[in-house]
């Protein structure tokens, strides 16, 4: 079975069936230690974007834009623990803020403490529609938790809309169409809200609305079928849970002047692209400005904290001013704020961001330009530091363009580009898009060996990658 499902992906994608490398690199014990995991973890790690076959590399140290595993193999980073670590791996100057802190004042207090107030002052400063905030001891899934109950509590309706292939957090409120197939989905102007999970209630898929990505038309004829019970709509202003969608010009202020036609609010889900793409947000970056935005990721350069930030008549409603309850052991943890803050600090005084979108530009252009010249049917696509390969047609726009590549279960083209990489001393995330994150650590000599390398993957596979038309 298995056999013939890679043949008819290869009949499908017009591709020739491509032989996954063997690991090169020393393994011996990372996979050990995965069969010893096993014994005490589902699969043996801890959430399934961390497993992959034939078995997860176990890290244990990382540097700037270097990681090492167990095997002391060492790798140029893109993972950058999907996303967080925007500077780079323990960068030195946020190390010795934590430490200082935590030395002079402490770990944890769970009571209000100076630097949360002077955080979330510096949020209004550099975010435009930012009046209040709300600090989270958890990651995106926890603001973004908390935007779709304020959202319900101050429209009164039920409810979200949201775009398939866009992932907003695990909770089954919104963890819905994530990477469905296109048999689930449906058309595309009626698409179904499927469940991620199992467990999850129906209640949830039937008060959700899913739209593709970048379509006014069906966004419009979903928010008039949903009549005056639209209560949000969420969105990505860079669809990185597909890799890199970018958004097509006038589709983000379109999304607010339905918002603002209907009475529902406009969220935007900012975990990856908040401070990453720029301090104020990709959103406020293309002159449109949420109701509410949750940030993550980023912000602190991977301690964990998240935040949710809108206007205060929103935001108001959060507990203990407002009937939303808000609680949490871990809200504002000192050390997460100490980061938070320091990181803050270096990207409005450095030109973090300007390097970012430089090596991104850089990575686009070589890795499409290698592209070209292989003539394989691939494209390479960047917003500043963030860029994917998506091993299919030559233009991507929505999830709708990859959806067969994205519910597969075993992708040998991307998981082939994957060890390959590796092989060659570069970590790249495990998935269908290739999604990759440069960090500021990151050399102009690290990306032109990245392009490199993967130029002489194109040209070795390029019979199994299919030739663009």
């Amino acid at each position: 079975m298995a056999k013939q499902n890679r043949e008819n992906e290869a009949s499908e994608s017009g591709k020739a069936p491509i032989e996954l490398p063997a690991f090169e690199i020393p393994t011996e014990k990372s996979q050990r230690l995965h069969e010893e995991a096993r014994n005490y973890s589902p699969a043996g790690v801890q959430g399934v974007g961390r497993y992959y076959k034939p078995f997860p590399l176990f890290m244990k140290r990382a540097l700037g834009a270097r990681m090492w595993d167990v095997d002391d193999n060492e790798y140029i980073d893109y993972h950058a623990s999907y996303g967080p670590a925007s500077l780079g791996y323990n960068e030195p100057r946020i190390r010795r803020a934590v430490i200082e802190a935590m030395e002079m004042e402490g770990v944890l207090f769970a009571q209000p403490h100076p630097r949360e107030v002077e955080l979330c002052k510096t949020f209004r400063e550099i975010i435009p529609y930012s009046e209040k905030t709300t600090l989270h001891g958890g990651g995106g899934s926890d603001a973004l938790y908390n935007a779709v109950r304020l959202a319900r509590a101050y429209t009164g309706r039920n409810m979200i809309l949201k775009f398939v292939g866009g992932y907003h957090g695990w909770h089954d409120e919104l963890a819905l169409s994530v990477r469905p197939t296109a048999e689930q989905l449906g058309a595309s102007n009626e698409m179904k809200a499927i469940a991620v999970s199992a467990g999850a209630l129906p209640v949830h898929a039937s008060n959700m609305l899913v739209a593709p990505f970048n379509d006014e038309e069906i966004t419009e004829q979903l928010v008039k079928k949903c009549g005056d019970d639209l209560a949000a709509i969420f969105i990505e202003p860079v669809a990185h849970s597909c890799g890199c969608l970018l958004m097509k010009p006038g589709f983000l202020k379109f999304l607010r002047q339905v918002c603002d036609a209907t009475g529902c609010l406009l969220v935007f889900d900012e975990i990856i692209t908040g401070f990453r793409h720029g301090v104020e947000g990709a959103g406020a970056r293309e002159g449109v400005h949420p109701d509410l935005a949750a940030f993550g990721k980023a912000m602190a350069n991977g301690f964990v904290i998240s935040a949710l930030t809108g206007r205060n008549e929103v935001m108001s409603l959060m507990g203990p001013e407002g009937p939303c309850f808000f609680s949490g052991t871990f809200n504002g943890h000192l050390l997460s704020v100490v980061a938070c803050q320091k990181t803050i600090e270096i990207m409005r005084t450095e030109p973090v961001h300007e390097k970012l979108f430089r090596l991104g530009k850089m990575m686009a252009d070589g890795i499409n330009k290698a592209i070209r010249e292989t003539g394989i049917k691939a494209v390479c696509y960047n917003y500043g530091s963030i860029w994917c390969v998506y091993f299919t047609v030559d233009r991507v726009e929505s999830y709708l363009d990859i959806v067969h590549f994205a519910a597969s279960k075993d992708s040998r083209i991307d998981r082939a580009y994957q060890i390959h990489l590796l092989n060659n001393g570069i970590y790249l995330q495990p998935n269908y898009t290739n999604r990759a994150f440069i960090s500021y650590a990151h050399t102009e000599e690290d990306v032109q060996k990245t392009i490199d390398v993967s130029a002489a993957f194109f040209k070795k596979h390029a019979v199994s990658l299919g030739r663009s038309r």
